[in-house]
């Protein structure tokens, strides 16, 4: 599949889940959720369909109980870099929006993957927080945030880039067995506080903040 196909594809599921996400907002099953829990909703919907894509090739018709249990303990945690509220939220959110799913008839085993992903709520928190598993690019982000660092201002950004490079060469034995970030480095869940910049003419052009993820992900958010 060329990368013009694949984005394709995702705009497309993206649409989709957009709509879904649109009329479950108008439901008494939002309306049951916490505020905290609404305010992430939208994320949490958009990075749960766009990952299930990504990382195991499958459309929003075809989530299954293995999808949701390897994306909400696997690769959200491992790969988002948000505040533990977006993760505590993951599972009440999901488990609502499923089952408006499936009574509306939009997701036939909407209810089974409410049921598996109610589960998992202390599971994916403590998947969050447990730094020896974040990949890379979630752990330099997140301990740029540790440190104060406004990740919006790429030049701060580089500087604790590099002292961040420093540190790990330091603690590591063997030198060339560092591999450092380069300053180009992709960092794919960067969400900035907000847009200091003309946005993208497509909403899902790279964001122009320079996290690597589509405008729509990323400072589109946040205005």
């Amino acid at each position: 599949m060329s990368d013009e196909n694949d984005d394709g594809q995702l705009e497309a599921i993206l649409k989709m889940t957009g709509a879904w996400y649109g009329a479950f907002a108008k439901s008494p099953g939002f309306s049951n959720l916490s505020d905290s829990h609404q305010q992430e909703a939208g994320a949490i919907t958009e990075f749960f369909a766009s990952h299930t894509y990504e990382h195991l090739d499958l459309r929003p018709r075809e989530w299954n109980r293995r999808a949701v249990v390897e994306c909400c303990t696997d690769i959200l945690p491992l790969k988002v870099s948000a505040k533990s509220s977006f993760f505590e939220a993951i599972a009440p959110v999901l488990s609502a929006f499923f089952r408006f799913l499936h009574e509306q008839s939009l997701l036939s085993n909407g209810h089974a993957l409410a049921d598996v992903v109610e589960k998992l709520g202390e599971k994916i928190v403590a998947r969050s927080k447990d730094r020896s598993a974040w990949g890379p690019a979630k752990g330099f982000v997140m301990a740029a945030q540790d440190a104060g660092v406004d990740i919006q201002d790429q030049a701060a950004l580089k500087a604790f880039m590099m002292q961040f490079n420093l540190q790990q060469a330091t603690r590591s034995q063997y030198a060339d067995a560092v591999q450092p970030l380069s300053p180009f480095a992709r960092i794919p869940e960067l969400q900035p506080r907000g847009p200091k910049f003309s946005p993208p003419s497509s909403r899902y052009d790279p964001c122009p903040c320079g996290s690597g993820q589509k405008y729509k992900f990323c400072c589109e958010r946040q205005s």
